[in-house]
């Protein structure tokens, strides 16, 4: 055996201290995702640069093939180690099954033994088909003609690399800036090396030794920069990506992921149960194939929120959220609906409107019976003081009745008011026309601009002008009421005024309005006020009362549709 010095050791030698002290930095951290595969990576890199360095050091055949033949038990490790710490780095550790990692070991191994066996002093030529030597000024090396194993290890390889770039590239596309940094560096770690190898292979770089090697050198000094200056290894996208998962997973809503081109890309366990489908057989086909009510429902105005789907033999209701979903660099990038279970709720709502609709019949039925009794009574009583009560009871009862109509009308306005008024001035001097009607004595002044603004609820905004107008009226004890209705339009925005000159309104009329209900101390008289704050607040606007001994005035806000 021949040995002499050679400059090219020099780069070699240092990727293996390199390599060491990476290996050293990644031991200390080998519990972190992607730990002990990155440590892999470490040594087996200092591995191949060790033996490259000694190579150069020989000029005798046999040592040249049993370095080179060693080495391959480092370079067939690398892209298998890479492609398992980007999968658990990046939060995918769950793929990697031991039977999934044995498959990933085949090529390797396969590699490692058609090396070791090869000519020379082997027994086929289908890993090297010619082994010799190279030499320029910075020394000897093997050099070869590969074979067809040698090409399956190859590409075997690149694909590995690549898998593992792609998953960093989407890190980088989609991650914080954090996870960015170190993804970025993790990807100009493997460029570096696998390009100069690419470079060499194709024989657009010639020189005694694998320059792989020196690209590794860069690699393993990004590695461990990125280890103490960008906390490499503390803070992973792994746990946050498992977070994700698991919490998806784990939720007992529905949740569907959709692509822009509404293929279903993933769902969680609630949704399988919802469509009734394995998973796997939902996963890449279209949502208007898996839920075509789903489907109609993203392509409707999605007014109503609520679907219902039979799941169990049972129908269940949903409520849905929509959220995009977008990349940095994509736009468009799907959609993810959420389904919440709201079964209990659409049944309390049904309980409670059947309840209402028999509270309200079995009332309307009582009191008209009482005011029908009340009327009969006086109209044969002889006492005065008699009917005098009688009349009292009859006037209640009337009212009442009234109360009850006026409810039920806001009710079914409320269930079918969908539709749209055209001109707010129009339904004003309407409502206006029809108060002048019931009450002549009364003095309506408006002041009102033409205008064309449109808003929803023309029915419920009928009924909460016309209470305002006839509250203003009836509680004024004067012979001629006075009420002056002012309506100003601003860009969105409607106001409107109603002015009286009547007494005011007492404190513990307004204290139900102001806290939004009623308290057993605190009754309000009438349901007037109360239900016109209710309108607009329907109506997505407000009411201000401002009353005193010389009057009221109310103003009701509303914003326009457009």
């Amino acid at each position: 055996m021949v040995w002499q010095f050679s400059l090219g050791v020099v780069p070699l030698f240092a990727a293996t201290l390199v390599a060491t002290a990476v290996a050293i930095a990644v031991f200390r951290k080998r519990d972190a995702p992607g730990g002990r595969a990155l440590g892999v990576i470490a040594v087996a890199a200092g591995w191949w640069s060790l033996l490259a360095g000694v190579e150069l050091f020989r000029t005798d055949l046999f040592t040249s093939v049993v370095l080179t033949k060693a080495t391959y038990f480092g370079i067939a490790v690398v892209p298998v180690a890479w492609v398992v710490f980007v999968l658990a780095y990046t939060g995918r550790r769950a793929w990697l099954s031991r039977s999934r990692l044995v498959l990933l070991g085949v090529v390797p191994v396969i590699t490692m033994l058609a090396a070791i066996t090869n000519e020379p002093y082997g027994i086929h030529s289908l890993f090297w088909q010619d082994l010799g030597f190279m030499t320029d000024g910075s020394g000897t090396a093997g050099s070869s003609q590969y074979g067809p194993l040698f090409w399956l290890h190859a590409a075997y390889s690149y694909s590995l690399l690549a898998v593992g770039s792609y998953l960093l590239v989407e890190l980088v596309v989609n991650a914080d800036l954090l996870y960015r940094a170190q993804a970025g560096v993790l990807l100009m770690a493997v460029v570096a090396p696998w390009s100069a190898n690419a470079l060499y292979l194709a024989n657009v770089i010639q020189t005694p030794y694998d320059p792989t090697i020196l690209g590794i050198v860069l690699s393993c000094l990004l590695l461990l920069m990125t280890v103490y200056r960008h906390r490499f290894l503390e803070i992973v996208p792994a746990a946050r990506q498992l977070a994700r998962t698991e919490l998806i997973k784990t939720l007992d809503d529905p949740v569907v992921v959709i692509d822009d081109e509404r293929h279903v890309v993933d769902l969680n366990p609630a949704a399988v149960d919802v469509f009734a489908a394995e998973r796997m057989d939902v996963i890449g086909r279209g949502l208007s194939a898996v839920s075509p009510k789903l489907a109609d429902w993203l392509d409707s105005d999605r007014a109503e929120q609520t679907i219902s789907y039979e799941v169990d033999n049972v129908d269940r209701y949903y409520d849905i959220q929509v959220t995009p979903l977008s990349q940095k660099a994509v736009a468009d990038s799907g959609l993810l609906l959420a389904l919440r279970d709201v079964t209990a709720r659409q049944h309390n709502r049904q309980q409670v409107s059947v309840l209402n609709r028999l509270l309200r019949h079995n009332l309307s039925n009582t009191v008209t019976t009482i005011h029908g009794n009340a009327e009969y009574a006086a109209e044969r009583a002889r006492d005065d003081e008699v009917r005098e009560r009688l009349a009292v009871i009859e006037d209640n009862a009337a009212a009442m009745m009234d109360k009850q109509e006026k409810l039920d009308r806001v009710l079914r306005t409320f269930e079918r008011d969908s539709y749209t008024c055209k001109s707010l001035d129009t339904l004003l001097k309407a409502v206006v026309d029809d108060v002048r009607t019931a009450y002549p004595d009364a003095k309506l002044t408006v002041d009102m601009p033409e205008t064309t603004m449109s808003f929803d609820g023309q029915e419920r905004l009928r009924i909460a002008l016309e209470e305002l107008l006839t509250n203003a009226i009836e509680h004024d004890p004067s012979d001629a009421p006075a009420v002056r209705v002012t309506a100003t339009v601003e860009d969105r925005q409607a106001t409107i005024v109603v002015t009286d000159s009547g007494p005011g309104i007492p404190a513990y009329e307004l204290e139900p309005i102001t806290n939004g209900q009623e308290t057993q101390l605190s009754h309000g008289s009438g349901v007037g006020l109360w239900l016109v704050s209710w309108i607009a607040h329907s109506l997505q606007g407000s009411l201000d009362i401002e009353t005193g001994d010389d009057g009221t005035a109310i103003t009701l806000t509303i914003m326009s549709e457009e």
